[in-house]
């Protein structure tokens, strides 16, 4: 009765903690469907087009494989609110790395970013004002120099 028990009360734990470790990639497809919000997803194909055509755009997404854009700029106040919330959750989650953050007012930028050894996984641009709530969601194999590159290049990821 007790290793019953035991299990049952270990099988709670693991599901609650399960469902507490959000990640970008879940804040992504839980909003993208409410009303007005805006979702592009540029993956690998359309990429290597992109490459092709700019040198300069293959220099600077080496490594990337693909792009998830949602904007909610359009969205009611709850649903921004509510984005508000999950972003600054995932400061919390131990999953990411905090990279930069800057806060001008009501304006916040953030990248944070999940890192394999040396190369990145994944990186998390948002922004959030009273203007916009916009969430960048990269991808690939990237490395440090890369790295710098796309966050400090935030003209290109960041709509103003």
């Amino acid at each position: 009765m007790k290793k019953l028990l035991f299990v049952l009360m270990s099988s709670v734990l693991l599901i609650s903690c399960g469902m507490l470790s959000h990640n970008a990639d879940d804040i992504i497809n839980d909003m993208r469907d409410a009303r007005h919000a805006q979702y592009v997803n540029v993956g690998s194909g359309l990429l290597g087009l992109g490459r092709l055509i700019s040198p300069t755009l293959s220099e600077a997404s080496l490594g990337i494989s693909s792009v998830q854009v949602l904007d909610l700029s359009r969205c009611d106040g709850h649903v921004r609110d509510k984005f508000r919330k999950r972003i600054q959750n995932l400061y919390k989650n131990r999953y990411y790395e905090e990279i930069i953050t800057s806060q001008s007012g009501y304006d916040t930028k953030t990248a944070l970013v999940h890192r394999d050894g040396q190369y990145v996984n994944e990186i998390v641009l948002a922004s959030s004002s009273d203007m916009n709530d916009v969430m960048i969601l990269i991808f690939g194999h990237i490395n440090l120099e890369n790295l710098q590159r796309i966050v400090n290049d935030q003209s290109n990821y960041f709509i103003k």
